[in-house]
């Protein structure tokens, strides 16, 4: 029989089955963003931050590409799950719990990194303000911040649908799916609800959901913060890698991009 859970934001109660459903392989992508930043910087960097780290996927990516690396998020659960996965690769980092508003890591790193959309948990006035300021007080003079987003707005036919898939580890196999379910056009605050299937074998099947709360930044409002911030606009790049206008205007139809800003 199916078990099945409700959870409050956030999805965090069983950290192996988040990490198997969004820890993908995402090295070859990483030390490809590195480049950029490189490129950007002048020299390769030597050290990087992965801001609201969760699980530590990209936090692993940094300490496998040789670089100092922090890894900073709130949940205390991700955090003791992160430091074990890293023992288990033979990988370090240093990892802390804060607010992504307000931190202050023991030295500036070269690049930090906000994957998959994770800016959009500044949903409160004066959130994204206060995070770029604490972002730019942690990066050395030129340091890359790569924000990895989805700009709204967001079109009727995006709500509802799903977008599932699955990964296993071991004996341990989740099958996800996520789905927006609706968008306030004129705060950009968005209702998101995703779904776990988790199999452990020899366990019951379970079944979590959780509802939560992002803001969808449109281009210009989140332009406009940054040009009010310590940082500038670098670089974009498409889904694929791929350089993007600045100047173009883009939608959630255009998937995530990585936006650099540079201080």
């Amino acid at each position: 029989m199916l078990e099945t859970t409700i959870l409050p934001d956030p999805l965090y109660a069983d950290p192996e089955a988040y990490d198997v459903a969004f820890g993908w392989d995402s090295y070859a992508e990483t030390t490809a963003l590195l480049d950029v930043a490189a490129a950007l910087l002048g020299r390769a960097p030597d050290s990087a931050l992965d801001v609201a780290c969760g699980a530590g996927r990209t936090l692993r990516d940094f300490a496998r590409a040789g670089l100092t690396a922090y890894g900073l998020d709130r949940d205390a659960r991700l955090l003791r799950f992160a430091k074990r996965r890293l023992g288990e690769l033979g990988l370090s980092a240093e990892l802390l719990a804060a607010d992504m508003r307000d931190f202050t890591l023991p030295q500036p790193v070269d690049v930090a990194a906000n994957a998959i959309n994770g800016i959009g948990y500044l949903t409160g006035p004066g959130d994204l303000d206060r995070h770029l300021a604490a972002l730019a007080a942690n990066l050395v003079d030129g340091g890359l911040y790569i924000v990895e987003m989805s700009f709204g707005p967001v079109q009727a036919h995006w709500l509802g649908k799903g977008e599932p898939w699955a990964f296993e580890r071991g004996t341990l196999r989740v099958m996800a799916d996520w789905r927006l379910l609706s968008v306030d056009e004129e705060t950009g605050l968005a209702t998101h609800e995703a779904t776990l299937i988790i199999q452990r074998r020899g366990e019951p099947e379970r079944r979590v959901v959780c509802r939560h709360e992002m803001r969808k930044w449109d281009q210009p409002t989140f332009y406009a913060h940054v040009a009010d911030s310590p940082l500038r606009l670098a670089q974009i790049l498409g889904r694929d890698l791929q350089p993007r206008d600045p100047a173009q205007r883009l939608t959630y139809d255009d998937d995530n991009v990585f936006v650099f800003l540079q201080k």
